[in-house]
This record gives C-alpha cells, structure tokens and sequence, in this order.
C-alpha cells in the first residue's frame, strides 16, 4: 500500500480508484481545482481538455501560479500536478469536440453550448459510466450525476439544459470566489470515491452558501 494514501485506505477502494479513466474537460476554476485533489486522492488516469492561457485574473480562483501567467492552463496544471509528486495528466490544448471519452467525464466548462457537445459525445460513447456536470456561480454550486445508461437520468439531466442567453450570467466582478471551487472540487472527488467503492451516486447536489443549505 502506498502509504501516502494510508489515511484513506479503509475508506477508499484504491485499486479501482487507480484503474479507472477521468476525462475533465475545462482546466478553469472547477476543473484545475478537482483535477489537483483527484490526483491527490489516487486517480492516476487523468485526461484534461483546455484550449485557454492563464489570465491575471485567474489566480485568485483557480489552481495557478503567478508564473503560470500566459501559459496554456492544461500546461501549467501538469506542472503544477507534477509537483505535487501525482501522476501528471494527459493534457490536450484543445477545445473538446467529440473526442474519445473515458469511463467516467467530468464537465468544468461555463457555457451550455459546450456542455451541449459534451453530452451528445457521452450519449454517443460507449464507455462512458457516469458523466458529472458541475455547475457554479458566485455561492452556489449544483452538481449533476448522470448514468448515460439510466433513462431517468438522461431525461433528468436533458431538462437542465437550455441556451446560454436563457442561462443565469451574473457579473464578471460577482461570478467566483476561491470557497466555491474548492467545495466543487470537494463534492466531485467524492462523487468519483462513490462510484469507485460501488456507492449510491445522488443524481443531484446542490449547495447554496449564501443560505448555507445543502439539498442532494
């Protein structure tokens, strides 16, 4: 046993954890956030999609350093991972499209017309098992779980999408403080030790720190 996982061994089923594919497309503030502490949970099959540089006004709220500054995020996060002693990710510096997808995908992306091609490739793939869309605006946070294969949760899931000028835009000065990834990054990592440890998976989360409430 790797003893820099002991404090969660009985808790975590480590070889499935190692074993299993996670696809993150977007390395913003959701998707460098979870990427970090999946590694540091055990994930080792790691693939992340993300065409952006790094922006000044990235680093209060994602996982960069003041020397990532105009690199490519998906760079940048390898680096970052590397560090850290992890497995370091397979990086694509490239907008997702229709790619070949693992047995699990997470979205961290902040348009519907992305999470739209996200979900027609999983519905389209094979091997995808569970398919996580997380959502976040200033304090709040909504996380979907769906089973490609359950037809509740596909209908489920299809209901919460709409168009982008239909979606809620709140203010570039009031869209993200460095709490609400961390607790996206937080539930999404304990998303994927469920599925691993052969869990229930609640098909939805939502977490509201304004209210401090808390509805799965």
């Amino acid at each position: 046993m790797d003893q820099r996982f002991l404090c969660q061994q009985d808790a975590v089923n480590m070889k499935r954890l190692t074993q299993l594919g996670i696809t993150v497309i977007g390395a913003g503030a959701i998707g460098s956030t979870a990427c970090v502490w999946l590694g540091k949970m055990g994930v080792c099959g790691l693939a992340v999609w993300d065409a952006d540089h790094v922006q000044l006004h990235n680093w209060s709220n994602q996982m960069y350093r003041d020397e990532d500054i105009g690199r490519l995020k998906v760079n940048a996060l390898g680096d970052i991972m590397e560090s850290f002693g992890g497995h370091t990710p397979n990086t694509c510096a490239a907008e997702y499209v229709n790619q070949p997808l693992t047995e699990v995908v997470i979205s961290g992306v902040d348009s519907m017309k992305s999470r739209k091609t996200i979900w027609r490739a999983v519905r389209k793939s094979s091997d995808v098992r569970l398919y996580l869309d997380a959502r976040m605006g200033l304090e709040t946070l909504v996380v979907h779980a769906v089973r490609p294969q359950v037809k509740q949760d596909r209908v489920s899931y299809a209901k919460s999408l709409c168009s982008d000028t239909e979606a809620l835009q709140e203010p570039c000065t009031a869209r993200s403080v460095c709490y609400t990834p961390l607790m996206a990054a937080a539930v999404l990592c304990n998303l994927v030790k469920r599925y691993a440890n052969d869990e229930v998976v609640p098909r939805n989360v939502v977490l509201d720190f304004a209210t401090w409430s808390l509805i799965v």
